[in-house]
């Protein structure tokens, strides 16, 4: 089993959680854009629609879209 791909960022206070690995088939991370999905919490879409990567901005004030990110990863492995 593979880890999320988690990159913290000290100097914005912002962390980025890969929740699924990039569908190698599918568009350009790099060109990917976000929505916002709740207070400093930005949620970027893969090319097929599916949450790729949760950013969150503040990170060390919300600890709850932490627990969130990895539920999300939790019930994609069990689905």
């Amino acid at each position: 089993m593979t880890h999320p791909q988690l990159r913290y960022y000290a100097e914005t206070d912002t962390l980025a959680i890969e929740v699924r690995p990039w569908p190698g088939d599918v568009g350009d991370p790099s060109l990917v854009g976000g929505q916002d999905a709740g207070e400093d919490l930005v949620i970027h879409y893969a090319g097929d629609g599916e949450p790729w990567l949760w950013e969150i901005e503040h990170a060390s004030a919300h600890p709850e879209h932490l627990s969130a990110a990895l539920l999300s990863i939790r019930q994609a492995r069990a689905a």
